[in-house]
């Protein structure tokens, strides 16, 4: 029989999914004009939402007949086990009712895009998951025509004895594609979690491939994390957004600090997106909304600032984001005695 390739796309922000289809092979434009949708609308998992996790998921749907939820098979996954049972529940509502008995059998391709929640985009002013080896972002058309092509193992990798440990542990993986047909060159950016653990994840990744990359491009770096925690420990998360102030009193060495900002002179007042990675990585720092140059001092500052919390804790909150509420008015720090 011969196959029907239709591509479909779907982004999912803030709980709310919309889709759009794309045509990849003309063969039949009404292939899909049919597909009816049963069940509740997808939404974005709670924990992962606290968490500010985003999610990607690519699926080959295959529709045999009209009255059958089609048969997936996962093409791409970078998303949590809870966001991978949502697209999966979702898309076993599918109908193709259109589809005659006996019909050529209708392939579809559809992206999930889980964003998390913040008010405004996020403009960040240091590499993110996505950056040139000479540590420039990734344009914003680059980013997502990278990622969209990658292709990672159909499962997840497994971690014998994970379940058994008593504490958080994370690892940070970068990779380097080179060619479009080779394996990353994979560097361990910062690991807790034990030697068997690091190995299966390097393993892992060793597998990925990024066809899209052209010959002769300059190398093409992906940053992931990877936490494991104890059965049955959930996640801590930071709150939705905090004020500057609350922020700046979980410092480490607060007192000692010293600093004299004109916020006003900031656009004022503006949200801060911070990621956590001090002591063991760089923070990360962006802009909620319309960024502004007037702020780069200042969020120079705030990146280099190292959170006081004991290792426990760390581990826990590392790779996580806190959005800060900045006011209006002037910071000005001194160092205070003893």
């Amino acid at each position: 029989m011969r196959n029907v390739f239709m591509a479909l796309a779907a982004g999912l922000i803030a709980g709310c999914a919309s889709a759009q289809m794309v045509e990849v092979d003309r063969v039949d434009p009404q292939a899909l004009a049919c597909l009816q949708k049963g069940g509740p609308a997808i939404s974005y998992p709670a924990q992962d939402e606290k968490l500010r996790q985003p999610g990607h998921v690519r699926l080959s749907l295959k529709f045999t007949a009209p009255d059958r939820a089609p048969e997936v098979t996962v093409l791409f996954r970078a998303a949590s086990e809870a966001m991978l049972d949502e697209v999966r529940w979702f898309v076993n509502g599918y109908r193709l009712p259109c589809l005659p008995a006996g019909a050529a059998t209708v392939l579809a391709v559809q992206e999930f895009e889980f964003t998390p929640r913040v008010t405004d985009p996020i403009t960040w002013t240091a590499p993110r998951a996505v950056a040139e080896r000479d540590g420039t972002d990734a344009s914003a058309l680059q980013r997502p025509r990278a990622l969209s092509c990658m292709r990672t193992p159909k499962e997840p990798p497994e971690f014998a004895g994970s379940s058994l440990q008593r504490e958080v542990s994370n690892a940070f993986v970068e990779l380097s594609f080179t060619a479009p047909d080779a394996p990353p060159e994979v560097k361990i950016a910062y690991a807790s979690a034990g030697n068997a653990q690091v190995g299966v994840v390097t393993d892992y990744v060793r597998q990925y491939r990024l066809p899209c990359l052209q010959a002769g491009a300059k190398p093409y770096v992906v940053q992931q994390h990877f936490q494991f925690r104890p059965y049955g420990v959930g996640a801590r998360v930071f709150k939705d957004a905090v004020p500057l102030t609350s922020f700046l009193s979980n410092v480490k060495g607060v007192r000692a600090l010293r600093a004299d900002f004109d916020l006003t002179t900031m656009a004022c007042p503006f949200q801060v997106a911070w990621t956590l990675g001090k002591p063991a990585l760089d923070n990360r720092i962006g802009e909620v909304g319309k960024p502004d140059l007037n702020r780069a001092e200042f969020l120079a500052w705030l990146a280099g600032l190292e959170m006081d919390m004991k290792e426990r804790q760390f581990e826990q909150l590392v790779g996580q984001t806190v959005i800060v509420n900045v006011p209006c008015g002037k910071l000005k720090l001194e160092p205070q005695p003893g």
